[in-house]
């Protein structure tokens, strides 16, 4: 008899899933057995198309679409409670959605509204889907079991932070501080809620191929140079390391920060 791989057979909540690692994100949820995910995003389109592509890859996924601001406290209850009415439960979170800074605007240079517009996004975004779904998952039965024989579990959060919460660019402050506050939020929570079964990772990304990217042209042709592998991360490389902290197979792990980087932060560049 062959070893049966372990399914993910909980419900996924993903925010920003409508385009770049959001929806590399859901298809890697589908590809590891997750038939039913929560997708929210402001994209209606875009989450839509995304259901579709996931409905195609396993004819049994169900998706509940969440139109939602992240930095909306209501938006944000109303998202859970959706998910929740429609699958009963929500066992793996991953927090993605985000913007970015204005491109090469120094400090003194950036509009308040500028900054306040990344960190409540980015921060106070995160922190209220966060709140949310701690809230949910403490009302919930430890049901997600591991291969390992550990004590079962009540969920599983994946904040994405970034690379430049450790080593910034000049010109990005409003980005670099938001995700430093996702990574000191996630410690926290993950401390806070490892004996109740919930256990809380962040995933810093270093340059990575997205549409956001793309369109805010934080994309200069040397971007490549402090990357010891020599390219960008492709955003299902991304999703790859999310998707491990959501599942089982990290079932000790809580209040890790996982770089995906290509090596950039071990590299000492001149």
């Amino acid at each position: 008899m062959g070893i049966k791989p372990h399914i993910m057979n909980g419900v996924a909540l993903i925010t920003g899933s409508a385009s770049g690692i959001g929806r590399a994100v859901a298809h890697v949820f589908v590809e590891e057995g997750c038939t039913r995910l929560i997708l929210a995003d402001l994209d209606d389109g875009g989450l839509r198309t995304v259901s579709d592509e996931l409905k195609a890859l396993n004819s049994d996924v169900q998706t509940c679409i969440c139109i939602c601001d992240v930095s909306s406290e209501t938006d944000v209850q109303k998202m859970v409670d959706d998910g929740v009415q429609a699958f009963g439960a929500i066992h793996y979170a991953v927090n993605n959605a985000g913007v970015a800074s204005r491109p090469r605007v120094k400090t003194h240079e950036l509009e308040a509204s500028a900054w306040d517009r990344v960190q409540n996004v980015n921060g106070r975004g995160a922190w209220l889907c966060e709140r949310a779904e701690i809230r949910q998952m403490l009302k919930q039965e430890p049901s997600l079991t591991t291969r390992t024989g550990a004590p079962a579990q009540r969920g599983s959060i994946v904040n994405l932070a970034s690379i430049f919460a450790f080593a910034t660019q000049n010109t990005n402050g409003a980005y670099s501080s938001s995700k430093a506050s996702v990574i000191g939020m996630t410690k926290t929570d993950a401390i806070t809620y490892a004996q109740d079964g919930i256990r809380v990772n962040s995933v810093c990304p270093g340059s990575t191929l997205t549409p956001l990217g793309l369109k805010s042209g934080t994309y200069p042709a040397d971007m490549t140079k402090p990357i010891p592998m020599g390219r960008l991360a492709r955003s299902e490389e991304i999703a790859q390391g999310i998707v491990f902290l959501a599942s089982e197979r990290a079932s000790f792990i809580t209040g890790e920060s996982l770089n995906i980087d290509g090596g950039s932060l071990s590299y000492y560049h001149f």
